[in-house]
């Protein structure tokens, strides 16, 4: 009901949103006038007051200054309000009390309904402007569906099982849930009847009024799908819990706890909805009425007594009804418009002539932000927390699972599907505050049944997953202001906040400068947040084919994993036992397998499992990809909102599938405009052939990257045709003759490397590899290359793009050189020159009998493999520590043994590659140093470290000591984590992560500059970090416009202007001088043809 009245777009929903102004317009009736209908407009009153809050927050009026705009309100709206207000008296009409005034609304109140409404303006009779009404309408299901469907089914299904004997057919984790539906519900009613009744239990008089918010069925939906979706994830936001099946618990109540307030605001949206509906409706019936009265007066020139008393309480009636709809103020707002037009078409509208408003359906999400605050601020932490855990009881209590057979009277043996227990912290440490109470530091895990993961079946469990951001189906509202833009209904921010206020209040000051012509404030993050936003995508429905044949036949190829698990052989008996044999002279023996034997059983046993919890967790990461793949593989366009973390960085709003994936996700993923390919766009295309299949063949020049894809032509086109290497001709045909010996060649063809076909699974990126020859093989069927309309995104990504801007910031000539900032005639690769310093310094103390230099050098070939993560980490603040561990990894997947001397071999070796890397980055490694420097100085002040991007966004770095407190609810005492800015700050974090920080808030603002001006060229873009991509007939346009932005954005005095900040905000500490430069020219990047490749 709520979706069609807000898409409503006949009377009620268009003409009668105008009548929300009650006594004015009961005004306007008694004054009469040729023309004047009772739609006319909204009150002087309203208009007032909506011009005087719209001069402050509207963007259109970034160019009038708040005191201009205000007295250019003043005067005319002044004027004609004290007419009709004299006018008012004289027909006297002094019964009738003044308008109330407005209400307080918070501030997010008007920024959405200018979301809500942007989209409307484009919603004309045009074959466009009808299926942008359409998609709007899928958008905002899409939006607003989750919980509302999910209980529906649940109903649906239920009651197919009981009355029609279906529940059999459904899937074995579909009855699970059904099986924990009903009981769930039931013990949510009696939880609300002991609410009522007052019944005494810990915590009920503090989650009880929150249960009763909702239906049983609604807490139900919610509390199951929270629970399966925490156990079925592995690491991410639950770091010490290492395998599926468990999650921790207070994360886990928070979360319901937050998905429970979600949907009580959307049940209060859609109150509000319904009842100003429903006065809507009663005004189109008084207003009926009215006009009846007045055609009668204007006719026979008098009315009855009895008609005069019914005009009055018309009148009264239309007041009240003005009471129940107090939006009116805004609803005369028309994105686009400059402030003086508005002024120039007011007599138009209060005399009926005009438009008044853009729809009921700003209204909805409006009245969604009106809410009272004081219910708003009742939702706390601690709320969230014991709101949840009170639902997790319920579950422990009343979800449970069969196990195999039956028990001895012939019934099923049903055992709890969850329990509870505390465990130790992973380092079995215990913090400050838990050894002053004696015991050790523990956190509450759920966990579930076996049982429970052998039926949860990830193709059938994505229902049970409720997004909350999904890509649209319509452009995004474009970002302008900090809180306004992105989806239509959903509250969106342009920054992932992590709890900072004073990060907030920044980019509102930001926003309040722009607004008041003091500064551009965030208009260039917006733009750019836009340009990203814009870009059309599509489903690459052949790739998406093949990947869920991969899936169909079970998996365990490229990116796509295993659909069985790892067998896990029971581990051996240690010591000496005796065992019975079976057969014929069945008897005793004796075995001896012998501790160490014993033991390595066990542990490979333990990793087996972990293996396939691993899976578990792989599989269920897989199938919410190709879930979405497959949702919007009709679409012929949707889009990914983006927004930035707190160093500026952007990323697409939906977590799943989008280009910032995995390899699957990037080749499931095409852009949905075509362009030409143009003379050089298949010369492109072989290009990144070449890059995506790795092998050394990414590091030739672009001829010789080109002469390789064409030399593998055939291969490219045969993989394009027949990927699944059934001997068919045909994609269609290499499908349907799919079957398990066609992935298990494709299995052997993987680990096959010498063969030399250029078959696609052999790929580094596999899945990419496909899609461009696809691409390729489409191109060549055409029979006109250069005509081709080419939908695939085409990559060029920076050479170590960290060091890149080291060396620009410092102006090193060598340290250009060896990451491509200067012409070359072959690509430079920083991590083969570190290589090679590493294995001569190497080399010389092994000559010089160092053992742990000797024991390198026998043990493993020193290569760009071995030092290419301690490189590329190496400008993000890498430690020693944190580069011996990645060194140790790559020893073990050589096979080094010794785990002793593992250990100090991988000590000398990251020691070795760190010195080599500064000896080679002689300027990174000073800046570097003056960055920490600089920000342990500002933390040393008590202050979080602070800087602005070069486009203007306001960073602060987040890390202070957080506080926890301890919550006492129904399962366990959670604690609760808070963060705030009055907290003390982290001084060591501030320090060693201001150096990365700034340089991803430079390397952002280069990829912003790109994206704004590839899309003021008309190109589609879409920006991975450091890996920007285009058509591939606008790669050399966009190769042109990434360096142009590079040499502009390095051309600014970055650092001075840092240090200058730095100063100003705290003239009381002495910052050291900026360390010295080189001679780098940094025009010498606009001829450097491998600076992005």
């Amino acid at each position: 009901d709520t979706i069609q009245y807000l898409a409503d777009n006949e009377f009620n929903g268009r003409r009668m949103r105008r009548a929300s102004n009650g006594p004015a317009l009961a005004l306007r009736w008694l004054l009469g006038g040729a023309g004047t209908t009772p739609c006319a407009g909204p009150s002087p009153h309203s208009l007032a007051r909506g011009m005087a809050a719209e001069a402050q927050l509207s963007p259109d009026v970034l160019s009038i200054p708040q005191q201009k705009a205000s007295q250019a309100i003043a005067s005319p709206v002044g004027d004609l309000l004290a007419t009709l207000e004299t006018m008012g008296r004289v027909l006297s009409f002094q019964d009738t009390p003044p308008p109330p005034p407005p209400p307080k609304y918070p501030r997010a109140f008007s920024p959405v309904m200018q979301t809500m409404a942007y989209h409307e303006q484009f919603m004309d009779e045009t074959p466009e402007g009808k299926a942008l009404r359409d998609n709007w309408r899928r958008q905002v299901v899409l939006e607003t569906r989750a919980v509302e469907a999910a209980a529906a089914r649940y109903r649906r299904d239920l009651a197919a099982a009981v009355q029609r004997g279906e529940g059999a057919n459904l899937p074995a984790s579909r009855r699970l849930l059904l099986r924990w539906y009903a009981p769930l519900v039931d013990a949510i009613k009696e939880e609300q009847r002991k609410i009522y009744m007052r019944e005494v239990q810990v915590d009920r008089t503090v989650y009880g009024p929150f249960l009763l918010l909702l239906e049983p069925q609604q807490l139900a939906v919610i509390a199951m799908h929270c629970t399966l979706h925490a156990i079925m994830e592995l690491g991410g936001t639950n770091p010490e819990i290492v395998v599926p099946g468990q999650t921790r618990v207070t994360r886990l109540a928070v979360t319901i706890g937050r998905m429970i307030e979600n949907q009580v605001n959307l049940e209060k949206v859609q109150s509000i909805c319904r009842k100003h509906a429903k006065a809507n409706r009663e005004v189109a019936a008084l207003y009926a009425e009215g006009e009846d009265l007045r055609a009668k007066l204007t006719q026979g020139g008098r009315l009855e007594p009895e008609e005069w008393s019914r005009w009055r309480q018309l009148g009264a009636m239309l007041e009240e009804l003005g009471e129940v709809q107090p939006l009116d103020h805004l609803d005369w707002f028309v994105p686009g418009e400059k402030l003086g037009q508005r002024l120039e078409r007011l007599p138009a509208m209060w005399s009926g002539g005009g438009p008044i408003g853009q729809g009921t359906r700003r209204l909805m999400s409006a009245v969604k932000k009106a809410l009272d605050p004081e219910d708003l601020e009742a939702w706390r932490g601690e709320t969230h927390a014991k709101v949840g855990a009170a639902l997790i009881n319920l579950i422990l209590g009343t979800c449970t699972v069969d196990l195999p057979g039956r028990g001895p009277g012939g019934e099923p043996r049903a055992v709890p599907a969850f329990w509870h227990r505390l465990e130790l912290a992973a380092d079995g440490s215990a913090s400050a505050a838990s050894r002053g109470a004696g015991s050790l530091k523990r956190y509450g895990v759920l966990c579930a049944h076996e049982e429970v993961l052998k039926r949860v079946q990830p193709s059938h469990m994505v229902e049970a997953f409720i997004p909350q951001y999904v890509p649209m189906l319509i452009k995004p509202v474009p970002w302008q202001r900090h809180d306004r833009g992105g989806h239509v209904t959903l509250r969106n921010n342009v920054m992932r906040l992590r709890g900072s206020h004073l990060q907030s209040e920044m980019l509102a000051r930001a926003d309040q400068d722009m607004v008041n012509g003091r500064g551009p404030g965030l208009s260039k993050v917006y733009e750019a947040l836009n340009a990203l936003g814009e870009t059309p995508w599509q489903t690459n429905v052949p790739v998406h084919r093949v990947a869920e044949a991969l899936w169909g036949l079970g998996g365990g190829v490229c990116d796509v994993p295993r659909r069985m698990n790892y067998t896990v052989p029971p581990p051996l008996p240690a010591g000496f036992r005796l065992h019975r044999s079976e057969g014929p002279g069945s008897g005793f023996a004796v075995f001896d397998y012998g501790r160490d034997a014993a033991r390595s059983s066990r542990v490979a046993a333990r990793q087996l499992r972990r293996r396939n919890s691993e899976l578990h967790a792989l599989r269920c990461d897989m199938e919410y990809k190709l879930a979405v793949a497959r949702e919007f593989a009709g679409e012929p366009r949707f889009y990914y909102p983006h927004n930035v973390d707190f160093r500026g960085r952007a990323y697409p709003m939906h977590p799943h599938l989008n280009h910032l994936g995995s390899d699957l996700c990037r080749g499931l993923l095409r852009f949905a405009d075509r362009r030409p390919l143009g003379e050089r766009g298949l010369r492109w295309l072989y290009v990144q052939a070449a890059n995506l299949w790795g092998a050394g063949v990414d590091k030739l020049p672009f001829a010789e990257r080109a002469a390789w894809a064409e030399a593998h032509l055939g291969d490219l086109v045969r993989n394009a045709r027949d990927p699944l290497d059934t001997g068919a001709g045909t994609l269609d045909d290499s499908l349907a003759r799919a079957d398990a010996a066609a992935l298990a060649r494709l299995v052997e063809r993987a680990a096959d490397r010498e063969d030399g076909r250029a078959f696609w699974v052999k790929a580094e990126e596999p899945f990419q590899f496909l899609a461009t020859c696809m691409e390729i093989a489409d191109a060549h069927a055409s029979g006109d290359p250069a005509s081709f309309p080419s939908r695939l995104p085409t990559h060029m990504d920076g050479s170590c793009n960290g060091l890149q801007h080291y060396a620009a910031l410092g102006r090193d000539a060598a340290g250009g050189q060896a990451v491509n900032l200067r012409p070359a005639a072959r690509p430079q690769d920083v991590y083969s020159q570190i290589a090679a310093l590493v294995r001569a310094r190497v080399d010389r103390d092994a000559a010089a009998g160092v053992t742990h230099a000797r024991a390198l050098r026998d043990a493993t070939p020193i290569d760009r493999k071995l030092v290419k993560q301690t490189v590329m980490t190496s400008v993000y603040g890498v430690t020693f520590v944190g580069a011996r561990g990645q060194i140790t990894s790559r020893l073990k997947e050589r096979g080094f043994q010794d785990s002793r001397l593992m250990y100090k071999v991988s000590c000398y070796s990251a020691k070795v590659t760190l010195e080599c890397l500064m000896e080679m980055f002689s300027c990174a490694k000073d800046i570097m140093n003056w960055l920490a420097e600089c920000a342990k100085l500002v933390a040393g002040t008590g202050a979080t470290v602070q800087w602005t991007t070069p486009l203007g966004l306001p960073v602060v770095q987040p890390y202070r000591r957080t506080t926890r407190h301890h919550v006492r609810t129904l399962l366990q005492r959670l604690v609760v984590v808070e963060n705030n800015d009055e907290l003390p700050v982290m001084k060591t974090r501030q320090r060693t992560a201001f150096p990365p920080n700034f340089i991803h808030s430079v390397d952002s603002s280069h990829m912003m500059m790109t994206a704004i001006a590839c899309r003021r060229a008309g190109m589609s873009f879409a920006g991975v970090h450091d890996s920007f991509w285009t058509h591939a007939g606008d790669i050399e346009q966009m190769n042109s416009i990434l360096r142009d932005a590079f040499v502009e954005l390095h051309s600014q005095p970055l650092l001075e202007n840092l240090l200058a900040d730095f100063r100003a905000s705290l003239p009381e500490v002495e910052f050291p001088e900026l360390p010295k430069r080189g001679d780098l020219d940094l025009e010498e990047v606009r001829k450097a043809e491998y600076f992005f490749s």
